[in-house]
């Protein structure tokens, strides 16, 4: 077992990003690098016009008036001097590198990293031109992938070519050039962007394209626990998105939903709305309306219910115990009238219901109807019998089918009401918010997916689009922002979703709203609103340091 371990080990030592440029072309070579030295594979040198033979274990390597004879573990050139030992891999000879620099007179050998460049003539630089959204350079010769870097920092591009005979070029504005040790070097201003970068090469001429995206790039720590981080990334058949990252330690920061400074019925930015509690950061949260501006679906603060549960979608939820929940759960929310207990059918809402309950972020007036019977509750009494048409403070007003008149007719003002959640599994949920679709569940798609994605109307699972998202992963809690609607991106749909936080190792994970509701907020800047979005919402999601948990109750 330990040789074929050690067969395989070797073998993924062979690069395949070194490259042999003869006559004008450029040919790939395999290659080894190992103990410090490089080693060419003896087949792929043909193209330069080197011979090879080989019989009966001994291996002759011929170029020009040269040789090399090689045997076991000997590299003799022309028959005399004793050189660096051979490698083989596979029953394949791998040449090292000053036996090759000995035998290839007329060839020059570049190294870098565990990459090997032999050529018979370099390339020239001639030009490098700023255009629009990009630069091009002209040259004269061969280059290969393998000479090209670039650099990437806010506002700047910096594109490297080694090795290349090292002669200035002309350069148009906005272009600096700078010799280095075997290359050049060409510094491009990129303005107040980020600049994301490709290239291609084709007949003398590299053409790089600049994708400028606007805004802070990098990481950020934010607070203690809490980081920022914005980066492009990979996704799907060779797409990129912009991806906005909020890491968080759930022992060190305090995370509960926020609803819109002037109630339910009404929106507000988000980075208002993380400024007015004094947060530090914050996503969107639950769906809305867009019509009548209210939520949809379940939101808890403080262990109080302000909207109930929509029903049939995945719930973010901090427990009592400051555990994360992500998944499917049923939350029924009771109101127990002194010994009469009823299911609440709607709060803050501006639907039907047997029983329904209006808080003071309710923030039209509550419907007055000769059907039905009302009743103020503060601090868990009965504080008033009869209509009132707006809440108050910490007391709600409760409406009721006079249907249940009945049951009620003895009571009178200090009884005891009590509302409560009910979830159908054990959690004693402190904060919560209703989103949607579910994702991802211990690491792995959910089994039954398809169903999840026909929950949701619209086309949301299935279009690509800007994506909130919240999700675990090695103990700490993840919110993120998939920007789109862009020249980068359009977005993901749900299936590029689950394969990007599969393959990233993310555990559990849900969407919140999406689409031009997609927004972050950190240190009082915004990220991902699209170009004709205003970024308000009737709910988010906000953070604050663990320390002013006080802030914002």
């Amino acid at each position: 077992m330990k040789q074929i371990v050690l067969v395989l080990l070797i073998f993924a030592g062979v690069a395949f990003g070194s490259y042999l440029i003869s006559g004008g072309k450029a040919f790939p070579l395999r290659t080894v690098f190992n103990e410090g030295i490089y080693y060419v594979c003896a087949e792929d040198l043909a193209p330069a016009g080197v011979g090879y033979i080989h019989s009966n274990g001994y291996h002759y390597i011929v170029y020009d008036n040269h040789v090399l004879f090689i045997k076991e573990h000997e590299t003799i050139f022309d028959f005399v001097e004793k050189l660096s030992p051979p490698f083989f891999v596979n029953g394949l000879l791998f040449v090292p590198i000053d036996a090759l620099k000995k035998v290839m007179e007329g060839y020059q050998v570049y190294t870098k990293g565990e990459k090997v460049l032999i050529y018979d003539s370099l390339p020239i630089v001639l030009s490098a031109t700023k255009e629009k959204n990009g630069v091009t350079i002209t040259y004269t010769g061969t280059i290969v992938p393998d000479m090209v870097s670039v650099e990437k920092s806010m506002g700047r591009v910096r594109i490297n070519l080694s090795p290349v005979v090292l002669s200035l070029p002309n350069v148009s504005e906005g272009v600096k050039v700078e010799l280095e040790k075997n290359g050049l070097s060409f510094v491009v201003d990129a303005g107040n962007f980020y600049p994301d970068v490709e290239y291609s090469i084709e007949g003398g001429k590299l053409f790089f394209r600049f994708l400028l995206v606007e805004g802070f790039f990098g990481r950020l720590e934010v607070a203690d626990g809490v980081v920022f981080e914005r980066k492009i990334e990979d996704f799907g058949e060779g797409e990129k998105t912009v991806v906005n990252y909020l890491i968080m330690d759930p022992e060190k920061v305090t995370i509960k939903p926020v609803v819109s400074g002037n109630g339910f019925g009404t929106i507000e930015r988000l980075d208002e709305m993380v400024k007015r509690v004094e947060g530090i950061a914050g996503i969107n949260g639950n769906y809305f309306d867009p019509v009548t501006k209210f939520p949809i679906g379940l939101v808890v603060i403080d262990g109080k219910p302000y909207s109930a549960m929509f029903g049939g979608r995945p719930v973010f939820a901090i427990t009592e115990d400051n555990r994360v929940f992500i998944g499917r759960i049923i939350v029924d929310v009771t109101l127990m009238m002194r010994d009469v207990l009823f299911l609440v059918k709607g709060i803050n809402t501006l639907g039907e219901g047997e029983v329904l309950v209006y808080t003071r972020e309710f923030s039209k007036e509550i419907p007055e109807k000769d059907d039905r019977i009302y009743f103020v509750v503060k601090d868990s009494k009965v504080s008033q019998i009869g209509y009132k048409s707006r809440a108050e403070d910490s007391e709600y007003v409760v409406s009721i089918s006079k249907k249940y008149e009945k049951y009620l007719s003895d009571l009178k003002e200090g009884d005891g009401a009590y509302l409560s959640l009910q979830p159908n599994i054990p959690l004693r949920i402190k904060q919560a918010v209703e989103g949607g679709p579910l994702l991802i569940q211990n690491g792995a798609p959910i089994p039954d997916a398809w169903e999840e994605k026909a929950r949701y109307g619209g086309g949301i699972a299935y279009a690509k689009a800007p994506r909130t998202v919240i999700a675990t992963k090695d103990g700490k809690l993840w919110f993120i922002v998939f920007e789109g609607y862009n020249h980068i991106t359009r977005g993901l749909t749900y299936d590029e979703l689950v394969d990007f936080l599969v393959s990233r190792g993310f555990e559990d994970a849900m969407c919140v709203d999406g689409g031009s509701s997609s927004v972050m907020a950190v240190a009082g800047s915004l990220f991902g609103r699209t170009e004709n979005s205003t970024a308000a919402i009737p709910v988010g999601i906000v953070v604050w340091e663990k320390k002013k948990t006080e802030v914002g109750e």
